[in-house]
């Protein structure tokens, strides 16, 4: 009995010890500033930051004079209606697709997100309006020099094939979103959010070192 009780304990301490230490170095890393404190730059596009929760992405205007999503990005959706912006994100591909609702949520699709580099993918909800500031959304302001430079980040994910991102033949949550082929690989140390912070800091925002949570990309937003 003593033998079992002890190769049940040794596992799950050693889970307990690993799971404290990822977000004690969460928690450092959100805490550790990059980039410059204030930054004088003209303020010529809005841009936000949102979070369902889980993934922190970027809400940016569809159609802007420098830069056309509509150009990228083939779908059912501009071709029916007219949506002025649209939420990107980057994450991890079977939990994308078959976890639309935390209900929906498995114990494998968990254990694979976090513990095995898995396949990526795109994200894009089309948006009939700019979310509303609060505890889901970030207003950030950047020139247009800043957001053409988000969006070659942003490009760089997406799978491109002749310029175009690639649809993923998969039902979205909504009658209004979709998913797109993408690069890299996902997992607990590269996460939606690292991907999100580092875009961030890509453009000369101030945001965290390392932060796998979305708490820790709006950290710096909100100060």
């Amino acid at each position: 009995m003593k033998t079992l009780l002890r190769t049940l304990l040794i596992p799950a301490l050693a889970l307990i010890t690993l799971g404290a230490i990822y977000f004690l170095s969460a928690f450092l890393g959100m805490i550790i500033p990059v980039g410059p404190e204030k930054e004088e730059y003209p303020k010529e596009v809005e841009i936000f930051v949102h979070t369902n929760g889980l993934h922190a992405d970027f809400v940016l205007p569809t159609t802007h004079e420098v830069h056309d999503w509509k150009d990228v990005l083939e779908g059912k959706h501009f071709g029916e209606f007219e949506t002025p912006y649209l939420s990107i994100g980057w994450g991890e591909k079977n939990f994308y697709l078959n976890t639309p609702t935390m209900a929906d949520l498995t114990a494998p699709t968990l254990v694979k997100a976090l513990f095995l580099p898995s396949t990526s993918a795109m994200h894009v909800d089309y948006m009939y309006g700019k979310p509303r500031e609060g505890d889901h959304a970030s207003s950030i302001w950047i020139s247009e020099q800043m957001y053409l430079e988000l969006v070659d980040y942003i490009l760089g994910t997406f799978e491109l094939e002749d310029g175009k991102a690639i649809l993923i033949d998969h039902d979205g949550y909504y009658d209004y979103d979709q998913f797109y082929r993408a690069k890299g690989k996902y997992h607990a140390f590269w996460t939606c959010n690292n991907w999100t912070n580092r875009g961030l800091k890509k453009i000369g925002l101030r945001n965290s070192l390392w932060t796998p949570m979305d708490w820790g990309v709006f950290y710096y937003l909100e100060k």
